[in-house]
């Protein structure tokens, strides 16, 4: 062991829900490292926001420059449902504060968050390999171990971060995950340089394809397009099996598709195409003495309503006020980690929710904004304004901005919860046929599929 060094609070992972809870934290003036595997800017794939992140952009002081560099969002396209009629979203009709989001470039996106969490005190090292999680065994988390530049260190923290993603270098091994095995979805995608927008050229299309899965169109700028396949990922392995390319299922998918083919022509499809796994699952805990977890290392949705990285970071500004409670407030941990949990849980919930509900391309139009409204609770007169919160994040907002770590709202219901899945475990264990943890499925499709 080279050195040991001491933090505050260490963070496992670099991208948005790393850099904006390790950045808040140190803002707040704790001692915080960040440890991020890849030299940034590196390629990631997640490319629309959403305007319920604003507000927390707003606090980190990025909204300027999201508007300078990227394209605007200001709604959602979709050919969804029993009426071939494609139908639209517009997010100003939710808000005309947060009337727009981005589709951005994940390479320049995550950097900038990155250097942000910098700006505001954060000790970042990149390059940065976790391979140990000190106090796992004992159930206390009280730090790592990782190496850079050839060389160990240790790392000792009141709390860990995993931030991880689907990595979960803590969560894997503080918590069980239960997999949505409805959701076992994967993703095709590439980009093209030449194509023809659709009527709401700022909008992201998503349209649902006969046969089942779904496309979606992003564009990034008038020169590029980001156009990917989500299928279930046995049907991915059968075509596979059947000596198919991951460019022929991309192209059986947009060939079925009514609003994407137009967009493009096949020809300029590239060779090679990029794929990922996007097993949508949750985790049993999102905290533990000594650690907690944002983003897809606590849980992982569908990404249909390009939630993923506004519940990540949502989850990251939600910890990172009830971790600086915790680290100022004496005896305040369980109080205020349970109820970031009650609100965080409750978010993936919603979502979670609503995704399984719309999934189902045969519905009426009418039945997937009613119950959008249903599930954020919004009792107006307008399901469609349901529908946009729900979908933009816009109806949680006055939950996420005005959360009190130490308020008590959800935080029974939680405690109930977390009560009785300790109850259902300790049945489990004592009969003698007790399931291991559970893990990702296998798959022969995963060897194929980029993780």
């Amino acid at each position: 062991m080279s050195d040991i060094q001491s933090y505050d609070v260490v963070v496992v992972g670099g991208g948005p829900a790393g850099s904006t809870i390790g950045g808040l934290l140190a803002k707040s003036g704790h001692q915080v490292l960040i440890l991020e595997r890849e030299r940034f800017p590196r390629y990631h794939i997640g490319e629309s926001l959403v305007t319920g992140m604003t507000p927390l952009l707003n606090e980190l002081g990025l909204v300027e420059e999201l508007d300078r560099r990227f394209q605007h969002k200001t709604g959602i396209s979709l050919r969804w449902g029993s009426d071939p009629q494609p139908w639209r979203s517009d997010f100003s009709s939710a808000s005309s504060v947060y009337s727009h989001a981005w589709h951005v470039t994940r390479s320049e996106f995550d950097e900038l968050m990155l250097d942000n969490a910098r700006s505001f005190g954060a000790t970042v090292v990149e390059e940065a390999h976790v391979t140990e999680v000190i106090g796992a065994d004992t159930g206390t988390v009280t730090g790592v171990v990782y190496t850079h530049g050839g060389r160990q260190h240790q790392v000792n923290s009141r709390y860990v971060v995993d931030a991880s993603g689907q990595a979960r270098t803590v969560a894997r091994k503080m918590t069980k995950t239960q997999w949505q095995e409805d959701l076992r979805n994967v993703a095709v995608w590439t980009y093209f340089d030449t194509y023809t927008p659709i009527e709401h050229d700022a909008d992201i299309l998503v349209e649902a394809i006969d046969g089942g899965g779904w496309v979606w169109g992003i564009p990034l700028s008038k020169d590029k397009l980001s156009l990917g396949y989500v299928l279930p990922a046995e049907k991915l392995t059968e075509a596979l099996k059947q000596g198919k390319s991951q460019r022929d299922v991309f192209l059986e998918g947009l060939a079925a598709s009514n609003i994407a083919k137009t967009m493009v022509d096949p020809d300029d499809t590239p060779a090679e195409m990029s794929t990922a796994r996007d097993w949508s699952h949750l985790s049993d805990a999102f905290y533990g003495p000594g650690w907690v977890a944002v983003g897809d290392s606590a849980a992982f949705i569908d990404p249909l309503f390009s939630s993923g990285i506004w519940l990540g970071t949502s989850g990251a500004w939600l910890a990172a006020r009830a971790l600086d409670s915790a680290l100022t407030t004496p005896g305040a941990e369980n109080h205020a980690l349970g109820r970031f949990e009650a609100v965080y849980r409750q978010l993936f919930k919603d979502v979670l929710l609503y995704v399984r509900f719309f999934m189902d391309p045969s519905r009426l139009r009418e039945e997937y904004m009613e119950r959008a409204r249903e599930v954020t609770q919004m009792y107006t007169e307008s399901s469609r304004v349901g529908f946009v919160s729900l979908i933009s994040g816009i109806g949680a907002v006055a939950d996420l901005v005005d959360f009190d770590p130490m308020g008590m709202d959800g935080l029974r219901d939680i405690m109930m919860e977390r009560a009785q899945a300790a109850q259902a475990q300790a049945q489990e264990e004592q009969t003698p046929q007790a399931k291991a943890p559970q893990e990702a499925p296998a798959e022969s499709a995963e060897a194929a599929v980029a993780v």
